[in-house]
């Protein structure tokens, strides 16, 4: 958990742990990250992290969340809803036409090291990547997605927005957890993403 204590910080304290997290977490795979590199290369005292977060998978979350927040605002100053830019477009091009055009979409908006982050995340425990990937679901996207939803003209209108919101915002971590388990190419595990996107978004069509 982020406590308080750290969304209290002046803002610039605040910059420079992130950026020395993103710096390490980016250099380094997860599980040989160090907390003491990351406060040294921040000018903090080695004693205050734990004031500020409870572990440093909360400081991973906080890193891969800012990715997903640059997305989140491109798609955003584009016009386009998250929606759009995932099921819809899929299903209106075919898998390998959208996929293309997300993998474009990803090389123009990402820098290398954005890639690497995630890379590192694919790569690190289940358990971490899960909770990374689901804080940011339902703290980031899952919003969007039932605000989304409310405005969708297909979409029945006596579903639980909540509940089938939030499950649109897990189609990146179950999907994720299966295929990496399993080897699977980046490739693969946006195929399984979106297969089960789709199901969803589906089965609440009118």
């Amino acid at each position: 958990m982020v406590h308080t204590t750290f969304e209290r910080l002046p803002d610039e304290k605040k910059e420079r742990i992130l950026q020395a997290a993103r710096t390490e977490f980016v250099h380094y795979p997860y599980e040989k990250t160090s907390i003491n590199r990351i406060l040294a290369d921040a000018g903090v005292p080695k004693g205050s992290f734990y004031q500020y977060f409870d572990d440093k998978s909360d400081l991973f979350g906080l890193c891969i969340s800012d990715v997903y927040k640059q997305l989140i605002e491109i798609r955003r100053r584009n016009g386009e809803s998250l929606l759009d830019a995932g099921v819809l477009r899929m299903k209106r091009l075919g898998f390998e036409k959208g996929y293309q055009l997300f993998s474009e979409d990803l090389s123009r908006y990402l820098s290398q090291e954005d890639f690497q982050l995630f890379e590192n995340m694919l790569a690190a425990p289940q358990h971490i990547r899960s909770y990374v990937q689901t804080e940011a679901a339902s703290t980031l996207i899952a919003p969007i997605f039932k605000e989304e939803l409310k405005k969708d003209k297909n979409i029945r209108t006596d579903i639980d927005y909540d509940y089938y919101s939030y499950l649109l915002s897990l189609t990146e971590v179950i999907p994720v957890n299966y295929a990496v388990a399993r080897g699977k190419s980046m490739k693969d595990i946006f195929f399984l993403s979106y297969q089960y996107m789709r199901s969803i978004y589906d089965s609440i069509l009118k």
